[in-house]
């Protein structure tokens, strides 16, 4: 499948609606990408573990047993309104 048409179906899948100069300058971007990704496979990765996890650690927990929480009054204490000790905010979703 060509380039551009593989772009219109991703774009298509993500809801994209996208004029042809857009189409194409994000299919020249999925190119270069795709390119640079694929310097990866001229790795010889034979013989190197999976790594999903680079520290070490296991289990760490915080040992002194205080969270540095602020008081329920100190979190409020900047809020420009609020409402039954709670912030209060215009709404943020359009409908």
């Amino acid at each position: 499948m060509a380039l551009i048409e593989e772009t219109k179906k991703i774009a298509k899948l993500v809801k994209l609606n996208l004029n042809d100069d857009e189409l194409n300058r994000l299919a020249g971007m999925l190119s270069e990408t795709l390119k640079y990704i694929d310097v990866l496979s001229e790795l010889d990765e034979h013989g190197v573990q999976e790594t999903f996890q680079v520290t070490g650690l296991q289990n760490v927990f915080q040992t002194d047993g205080t969270s540095g929480a602020l008081a329920q009054n100190e979190a409020l204490s900047n809020a420009p309104v609020k409402t039954k000790n709670l912030f209060e905010t215009k709404g943020v979703f359009d409908r």
